[in-house]
């Protein structure tokens, strides 16, 4: 079994937790809300926390629960799919985004591909724990 699959799980987290908290000012960032007041509510915010604490909680079992490993990976999947869309409908409000709060900006033109790379992740922890590695 790879080792460093469980250690990639608590980073993860620590990006949900740590990253959101950080993004969101403690869920007071109102231009991250303003941006995708459907991803970003306070209340998708605290969701996100929530995930990163489930990738923390399975990081030293992660290859005994397979099928939540794919779980991961398609709700990660949902979150580059909502990436997209933003980007596609929305693109013209990042300048603006950028003038209001670089950070903010930074974080909106990244975590899709952050969330297609921790997806990847736990689809490969799927496939190992399938094959039983």
């Amino acid at each position: 079994m790879s080792r460093w699959v469980g250690p990639a799980f608590l980073a993860a987290g620590a990006v949900n937790i740590i990253g959101m908290l950080m993004i969101s000012r403690g869920f007071t960032n109102d231009v991250l809300t303003f941006a995708d007041p459907v991803v970003f509510s306070v209340f998708g915010q605290a969701m996100i926390l929530v995930w990163g604490l489930a990738y923390v909680a399975v990081a030293r079992s992660w290859a005994l629960v397979p099928w939540l490993c794919l779980v991961f990976f398609i709700e990660k999947l949902f979150y580059v799919g909502a990436w997209i869309v933003w980007w596609w409908n929305s693109a013209d409000q990042f300048s603006s985004i950028l003038e209001q709060d670089s950070l903010t900006a930074v974080f909106i033109a990244g975590y899709g591909i952050n969330d297609l790379a921790f997806g990847l992740l736990f689809l490969y922890a799927f496939v190992l724990a399938r094959r039983g590695a």
